[in-house]
């Protein structure tokens, strides 16, 4: 029989968890919400033996969440796990809580379950729009507060990757929202298809995957320029203007795979782009952008040799242009400037270097295209600096590329 305890709450988290994050990193971190002395980060053996479900939480914790705010959880959750998670398994997180919710018999239809908003496990089985932090902040707590986790290995061994991985095809129907606001679990399920509208919207940009078309999502009035759900197969939405999904009825089967197969690109797209996100990038990297955004190009800061990385590196023809371009005018007068901050102690190369190898890491997992992973690099230094100095954000990504933080040389 599936349990809920801390074992299996904290096993789901760790087989849905970001890469280069420890079972011993997000478990300690978990339970420092709640205790904050009490770090068992670096403790392999208390760590393992609480995610099997062998033995029990510590008094330390036990005793202090009674008198915990469970909002002050939710708000540590939003801002310390859920950064630890990987971002395209949050439906499958709920999913798997969900099913082992709806199978432990030992929690009454009746039992508040999720501590936060106060929900029932009969409202989290009927519920399809959380609010993430909320959920697994209050889930959290319920197994710390009322469930014994040792004698618990069982259950553990049943949450498995492949249990996990079942849900795959349920993905679509998880909705994440914002805040319950002062409305019941009814209401945030007929908020449903705002939310739906707002992730495939965000997939295309906000526009009509078809036509282009600038979107939004209808309130009242009329339904010109509004996004309209179009559902192409059984697992597959796309995003529509009114008159798109007015022809689409007549398309050709051919044309409609052609939307999806440009639908499943986006997903793909998107799932870069939340990986690269979660990298922080520091302030002090405005000035380099200010500094190359003014920087002259003279025959004194051009490139004095021929860039070979690129060229063994890319293997787009218009992209490469791109990248030389860049790289032959403007290479040596950023390096400068970089080595000059360095040694004014204003920035941390060294650092700022590894966050673009993660954040490149990261986007070619999706297996996209060499131009997807750089625009995807260029917008998101651009998005964390404030908006600012787009072309010179551009000229970094090039560096990078040159210096070898940046794609991979290719084998001849």
């Amino acid at each position: 029989m599936k349990k809920l305890c801390f074992g299996t709450f904290a096993t789901i988290l760790k087989i849905c968890m970001a890469k280069r994050v420890t079972q011993k990193q997000l478990c300690g971190t978990m339970l420092l919400s709640i205790a904050p002395t009490y770090d068992i980060r670096s403790d392999d053996g208390t760590v393992s033996d609480l995610i099997l479900g062998k033995k029990n939480l510590s008094p330390v914790v036990t005793d202090a969440a009674p008198d915990v705010d469970a909002r002050d959880i939710s708000v540590f959750f939003k801002e310390k796990v859920l950064p630890m998670l990987d971002s395209n398994k949050n439906s499958l997180i709920v999913l798997a809580l969900k099913d082992i919710i709806a199978s432990d018999d030992t929690i009454e239809p009746e039992t508040i379950v999720e501590k936060v908003n106060n929900m029932t496990k009969e409202d989290i089985v009927s519920c399809n729009s959380f609010v993430l932090e909320d959920f697994l902040a209050g889930i959290f707590l319920y197994t710390v507060l009322n469930v014994e986790n040792r004698n618990c290995e069982n259950s553990v061994r049943e949450i498995t990757d492949e249990y996990i991985q079942s849900f795959e095809t349920q993905k679509k129907s998880i909705k994440f929202i914002t805040t319950y606001n002062n409305f019941s679990m009814e209401a945030a399920n007929e908020v449903a298809i705002d939310a739906r509208a707002l992730v495939l919207l965000a997939e295309t940009g906000g526009r009509c995957q078809k036509c282009g078309r600038i979107l939004g999502i209808k309130k009242e009035g009329n339904d010109i320029n509004y996004a309209k759900i179009v559902r192409l197969s059984e697992t597959d939405d796309i995003i529509l203007c009114v008159d798109c999904e007015r022809e689409i009825r007549n398309l050709s089967e051919e044309d409609k795979l052609a939307l999806l197969s440009d639908k499943h690109d986006l997903e793909i797209l998107v799932k870069a782009r939340d990986a690269t996100s979660r990298h922080e990038i520091e302030k002090q990297i405005e000035q380099v952008l200010r500094e190359v955004d003014l920087m002259d190009v003279t025959a004194d800061t051009q490139l004095k040799m021929e860039p070979i990385k690129v060229e063994n590196k890319i293997t787009e023809k218009r992209l490469k242009e791109r990248v030389l371009f860049d790289v032959r005018r403007f290479y040596e007068g950023v390096n400068d400037t970089l080595d000059r901050l360095a040694g004014e102690n204003k920035l941390n190369v060294d650092r700022f270097a590894k966050s673009i190898k993660r954040m490149y890491e990261d986007a070619s997992e999706s297996q996209i295209s060499q131009s997807a992973i750089y625009n995807l690099l260029v917008e998101t230094l651009f998005e964390k600096t404030g908006r600012k100095y787009r072309e010179a954000c551009e000229i970094i990504i090039s560096y990078f590329v040159q210096r070898c933080e940046v794609f991979d040389e290719i084998t001849k």
